[in-house]
């Protein structure tokens, strides 16, 4: 009986020494692990940076605008009347005095016809009055002075008369043009907004002619940087499904900004000819401004706290803060005033750490 106990209590010690190996095992383990990660010690963190150097920094000003062409004249009619016939639609292209649309000239037609009627009128009249002035010189002596003077006043009220008439006739004649509508310029037909029969009148607008050879940008500018916007700065143009941007100048810089909408209007030529269709959108970076030799870092390295604007700059290993001024401008990138030189390491996430720190650079391009 006392073998069979003997031989049941080895197996259970040789498993209980088993177990303490393993626990052995794992103590040292975990305390090899805790002395190579040595916890009580600071860890350094990697943060992305960047070194300041001087370059040539382009501050452009970003803006969607669309094609309008240089010239463009909306035609409406300058009488009241029914359309009988149109002579270009829309897309067509028109010489200046093409005819756009011919007018019912009924109305018209018969006021002329009286105004010739009275003149005719009236010039028999005064044929009358020169006849008798001639009989009464003619009869000399024969005659009295008062009847030769009376015939001498009668032609020449005879004679304002015509005068009269034959200018009612002109105008006349003249309002009788207005019944045919001539393209005022030469372009293309942008729109068309009438059709046979239609009564039109001096409000209506009949068509919109432009002159397509002479495309421009119509944009406007924030009133935040509008003063820095005038006639004559150099902008790229990139057309909505172009690859490649075409060169252009402002043109025009509206005197006033709009209080509706808060912006400056602006207009910037195409430097070479193009061939695109109105309306359509145009990416516009103006360049307003070049500064060779300047410190630019991201926005995103900047921390603005009221008046004061800080960043953090790597020195001997920490994180310190170093207060900068710079010129403020819609880009990702702004130009550095004062406060950085050449050299420094600029963390380029503010957030990324608390102030003294202990960083080490992960150096970006910039």
């Amino acid at each position: 009986m006392s073998k069979t106990s003997s031989g049941g209590q080895g197996p259970q010690r040789r498993r209980r020494r088993r177990w303490v190996v393993v626990l052995l095992v794992l103590v040292a383990a975990a305390g090899g692990y805790g002395w190579y990660a040595r916890p009580w010690e600071p860890k350094v963190e990697q943060v992305a940076a960047e070194v300041l150097s001087p370059s040539s920094v382009s501050q452009v000003l970003a803006v969607n605008g669309r094609v309008a062409a240089g010239r463009q004249v909306t035609v409406r009619a300058a009488v009241a009347a029914q359309v009988l016939r149109i002579g270009a639609d829309e897309g067509d292209a028109v010489a200046a005095g093409d005819m756009l649309v011919t007018l019912d000239p009924a109305v018209i037609e018969a006021q002329v016809e009286q105004a010739r009627a009275a003149l005719e009128a009236q010039q028999a009249r005064q044929l009358q009055a020169q006849t008798a002035l001639e009989r009464a010189r003619a009869l000399g002596e024969n005659t009295t002075r008062s009847s030769r003077e009376d015939a001498e006043l009668a032609l020449a009220a005879s004679e304002k008369q015509t005068a009269g008439l034959e200018a009612a006739l002109a105008e006349v004649e003249r309002q009788a043009e207005n019944y045919v509508i001539r393209a005022p310029i030469g372009g293309v037909v942008l729109s068309r907004d009438v059709d046979v029969g239609q009564l039109v009148d001096p409000q209506s607008a009949l068509f919109v002619v432009a002159d397509t050879s002479d495309l421009i940008v119509e944009t406007d500018v924030d009133e935040l940087y509008s003063a820095r916007v005038m006639p004559g700065l150099k902008a790229l143009l990139q057309p909505v499904g172009a690859s490649v941007a075409q060169h252009g100048t402002v043109v025009f810089a509206a005197p006033s900004v709009d209080s509706a909408t808060g912006g400056r209007a602006i207009r910037i030529a195409f430097d070479d000819k193009v061939s695109l269709p109105v309306g359509l959108t145009v990416n516009a970076n103006v360049i307003v401004n070049e500064v060779p030799d300047a410190l630019s870092l991201p926005r995103s390295a900047i921390v603005t706290e009221g008046a004061e604007s800080h960043v953090l700059v790597i020195a001997a290993g920490r994180a310190e803060i170093r207060p900068i001024t710079f010129n403020d401008w819609p880009a990702d990138r702004v130009i550095v005033t004062s406060g950085l030189a050449a050299g420094d390491v600029v963390i380029v996430d503010a957030t990324a750490v608390a102030p003294g720190a202990l960083v080490a650079a992960n150096l970006a391009a910039n």
